[in-house]
């Protein structure tokens, strides 16, 4: 079977982007992956390790929304490779500066601002140059990478003294820069990428400004899918940072037998591109009822984990909450972005998502780390689960819309 064109092309863009993305998203997820060890060990506490991870968030929310911007006017292969390339190097830096804890906590936020140079450049790098027909294909290819990150982030963690594991990412990071940059440059010269396609709003049949480009947006129901980043972020994110933490404590595991879970819970959860397809497809590729069911399934099973403490039970219903919670974010990420390529505004408005998102996700990944010692385990999960019913009710007055933009 001949691969056409069209199709060759976004293959090379696509994988580009989706291999970069799995290098980000294991380095996302090596402070997770390895905090049971570190809190064993009493090297450092757990509303410590809670404050690095805000701080992460709010650089990397931060970031998001300023590289969201630079993206509409930067070539991405620039964007992309010197944010991987310094990632990388603050990550191979962070374990050996842990002595100085404040210097340690900069350096961690900082290499979450470098790693927002990645996804809004690389958003509309795929939208704008890879045929309609493909551009969701590629937008889930990297939606799976960001999952699948998780678990070899745990693989990492299992098997390497917990120092090792930000080395290596360090170097996944460094590798995917060069990678980057090289193919980029290539297409670019070939005429494959093009750098702002999409030049103006007008072709979006408006003039240009801020009030023009905001007006367009809000037509377009960029605030329900900013709540939508904000509930599903907080799933997405802190929820899934204290994973390992919570088969530790809450189900007993140990900090081991933890790892392991949640390595293979994270393996689970990247199966949530192939859920959201199904979802898509039964509802008749209906973005709104799409939301409205994964919101409503990922409650129900956050009820399940909060009735059900045997392990087993409790971790297959905690990695189908976060599985549903995640197709929503699939469909905000993989279906809507994209979508707006012919505002000219792809980066930004994914920037803007994305910084909202991540907020949201660094307040409450401190106040997950304090509420444990206060309320407990359980009422935490009641949280989660009244997260995912906000969700749901967001969703009723659009359930008869075709159109979800």
């Amino acid at each position: 079977m001949k691969i056409n064109q069209k199709a060759r092309e976004a293959l090379v863009i696509g994988g580009v982007c989706a291999t970069s993305y799995l290098a980000v998203y294991i380095a996302r997820n090596v402070l997770s992956a390895v905090t049971p060890v570190i809190v064993e060990n009493g090297a450092f506490t757990k509303e410590y390790i809670g404050n690095i991870s805000s701080l992460f968030f709010i650089f990397y929310a931060i970031g998001q929304l300023m590289n969201g911007v630079l993206g509409d006017k930067i070539k991405a292969r620039y964007m992309m490779s010197v944010g991987l390339l310094l990632a990388g190097a603050s990550n191979i830096v962070f374990p050996y500066i842990l002595n100085t804890p404040s210097v340690a906590k900069i350096a961690y936020g900082v290499t979450g601002l470098f790693l927002s140079m990645i996804y809004a450049p690389m958003t509309k790098v795929v939208a704008e140059n890879t045929h309609p027909e493909y551009t969701t294909r590629c937008s889930l290819s990297y939606s799976l990478a960001s999952y699948v990150g998780s678990p070899i982030a745990g693989v990492f963690a299992a098997v390497m003294v917990w120092q090792s594991v930000f080395t290596v990412s360090g170097i996944a990071l460094f590798v995917m820069a060069i990678i980057c940059f090289v193919c980029f440059t290539y297409l670019e010269k070939k005429g494959v990428i093009v750098h702002n396609r999409y030049k103006s709003l007008k072709d979006a049949n408006v003039k240009p400004g801020f009030t023009k480009g905001a007006s367009v947006l809000l037509k377009r129901r960029i605030v329900l899918f900013a709540m939508i980043s904000v509930l599903t972020g907080v799933v997405r994110t802190a929820v899934v940072f204290w994973l390992p933490t919570y088969y530790s404590e809450y189900l007993e595991l140990g900090p081991k037998v933890s790892a392991v879970v949640f390595t293979v819970s994270t393996l689970l959860i990247s199966l949530t591109v192939f859920l959201t397809v199904a979802v898509y497809k039964l509802f008749r590729s209906n973005m709104n009822l799409t939301l409205f069911a994964t919101f409503t399934m990922s409650a129900l099973c956050f009820l399940g984990v909060f009735l059900l403490r045997t392990p087993v039970l409790n971790v297959a219903f905690i990695v189908l909450a976060v599985m549903s919670a995640n197709s929503a974010a699939t469909v905000l990420w993989s279906m809507y972005c994209p979508s707006l390529k012919d505002t000219g505004m792809v980066s930004v408005a994914t920037g803007f998502l994305v910084f909202i998102g991540y907020i949201a996700s660094s307040l409450s990944s401190t106040l997950f780390a304090k509420a444990v010692d206060v309320i407990g385990w359980g009422n935490l999960i009641l949280v989660w689960m009244g997260l995912m019913v906000l969700g749901s009710v967001m969703m009723i007055p659009y359930l008869f819309k075709k159109k979800a933009i």
